[in-house]
């Protein structure tokens, strides 16, 4: 038991553990802010949006 968790610490990368927990973070809050603009029409702000998401 030992032996595998060793193994297993051996190959853990966390610089590549922080930017994966990072960048699904960031495209949470990205599929949430496109979830609002395209529920709820006040969301739209700008004139791109309005364009955009009007269709």
């Amino acid at each position: 038991m030992q032996k595998r968790f060793r193994e297993r610490c051996a190959t853990f990368d966390i610089d590549q553990y922080v930017v994966s927990q990072g960048l699904n973070g960031l495209f949470h809050v990205l599929g949430e802010e496109e979830r609002k603009i395209r529920t709820d029409p006040t969301a739209r702000v700008t004139d791109l949006l309005k364009e955009v998401f009007s269709r």
